[in-house]
């Protein structure tokens, strides 16, 4: 298994490089299977998307895809995806992303996508493939409201991720607020800044960028 996991996709170059080295392959041969859809239930402005998809144009040059996992069957999401090298998912809400991993049936097919294919979260398309905190904890932080009645997360990782640790955007993810919702859960939770990513190749676990603030 191989995923990058980081707080705000190809947002840096070490994302990148760590994409590209998961890959093995040119980077300019590496196409990108995008997944764009836990942004559907916010509201406010949606330039952020807009910027991680140009990340993904900008920096790989083949082919991109985007698909649609509510719009189109289970088997058409697997073949199109196993066309390509990478699955990119892109962040938003966590707790609508993960209904809609189990709504389309993405949750069960993904195992075996991973056995091939390499996986980069960015945000929320990080935070679905480890650990679930608690709905007080993603409406403190990130103002989420409503869990879609989501409990667990895929639990790839046996952690949590918290991305846009100390971002403007979100005022508090602070490294208190982080001690405050995770303190006690029996597994580790990991805050992020943006410039920040877990690399899973295998049984390895490395984190690259910023130092990682963590609880537990």
């Amino acid at each position: 298994m191989k995923l990058v996991l980081c707080s705000e996709g190809f947002h840096t170059p070490n994302t990148v490089k760590a994409c590209v080295e998961l890959v093995g392959k040119p980077q300019d041969k590496i196409s990108i299977a995008v997944i764009n859809e836990a942004y559907a239930v916010e509201g406010g402005d949606k330039r952020w998307v807009l910027d991680n998809l140009n990340d993904v144009s900008k920096h790989f040059s083949a082919e991109l895809d985007i698909v649609n996992l509510l719009a189109l069957p289970l088997e058409e999401v697997e073949k199109r995806i196993m066309q390509k090298d990478v699955i990119f998912v892109v962040g938003g809400n966590t707790d609508y992303l993960m209904h809609v991993f189990d709504k389309s049936g993405f949750s069960n097919l993904l195992p075996r996508l991973l056995e091939t294919k390499v996986y980069i979260g960015s945000s929320a398309g990080s935070m679905v493939m480890g650990k679930r905190v608690s709905a007080e904890a993603y409406l403190k932080i990130y103002g989420e409201h409503d869990d879609y009645g989501i409990k667990e997360y895929l639990r790839f990782v046996d952690l949590a991720i918290k991305p846009h640790l100390n971002s403007p955007h979100f005022p508090n993810n602070r490294p208190e607020v982080l001690e405050e919702v995770a303190k006690g859960l029996g597994f580790p939770v990991y805050g992020l800044q943006d410039d920040a990513a877990l690399v899973v190749n295998g049984a390895e676990q490395n984190f690259i960028g910023s130092q990682p603030y963590k609880v537990n």
